[in-house]
């Protein structure tokens, strides 16, 4: 069982150096470790420290096109991993992300322009607060749930990245919004979730799920050891693995 694909892969189109990588470098990487297909993907625009900027997205579908010329044997794919920006659900997902993307991941990430005060305080202090406050805890968690099911709901997101990274969800009811949506659920090589108990809850539903490297720099790409470790201490069916071969 090895990895034919990583679609989370961040490159020197984000800001303030996030991604260390250069596109090509990304992609020779890729095809030296035989991988399928890579996708290339920045954080949105709507990420005031990281993000891609507007006018970077063009150049950079633009530079996909032209390594797709020089790597035929590959699917390179642009998108970019939006941000959740409110508890209505809204994203910075755009009629211009979407003209130039091939492939939509999103999820939570601080540094996020949110929409109002009031959903920055509620993303970033309350959820931290909810450490210590189970109370606090119990209603942040129903609140972040509902926004990342609205914004399924709402738009067409490939892949939910990271769940439960950074804020609370109740991934019961996560996974089976993303049954009914064909959302795939990342188990994401980097950080520590989907972990091995997030896996068995959301497997109860008809759901896909992949392994993500969530690279920086292309020595990291195709990295799956810790996500396969969760897989199989959940008890996963491999064959729901999208990207495993």
């Amino acid at each position: 069982m090895r990895t034919i694909a990583d679609y989370h892969v961040h490159s020197t189109y984000s800001r303030h150096n996030h991604g260390k990588s250069t596109i090509e470098e990304i992609v020779q990487k890729a095809s030296a470790l035989g991988l399928k297909e890579i996708a290339i993907t920045d954080h949105g625009p709507g990420h005031w420290i990281y993000g891609i900027q507007w006018e970077k997205i063009r150049k950079a579908k633009e530079k996909v096109i032209k390594m797709r010329q020089k790597y035929p044997h590959m699917k390179i794919l642009l998108g970019v991993e939006a941000n959740i920006l409110d508890y209505d659900g809204n994203t910075d997902i755009t009629d211009q992300v979407l003209k130039y993307c091939d492939i939509i991941l999103c999820g939570y990430h601080m540094g996020a322009r949110f929409s109002s005060l009031t959903d920055g305080w509620n993303f970033t202090v309350m959820n931290k607060l909810g450490i210590k406050n189970k109370k606090i805890f119990e209603k942040m968690r129903e609140k972040n749930t509902d926004a990342v099911v609205k914004a399924m709901n709402r738009y067409k997101i490939n892949i939910w990245t990271h769940p439960g990274d950074k804020i609370p969800l109740d991934i019961d009811i996560l996974a089976k919004a993303a049954e009914k949506t064909g959302t795939v659920l990342e188990i994401n090589d980097s950080h520590n979730h989907l972990n091995a108990a997030e896996i068995k809850i959301a497997a109860k539903y008809n759901v896909r799920f992949v392994i993500n490297s969530d690279a920086h720099i292309k020595d990291k790409i195709g990295s799956c050891e810790k996500g396969l470790k969760a897989a199989a201490d959940a008890g996963l069916d491999l064959s729901r693995i999208i990207n495993l071969k």
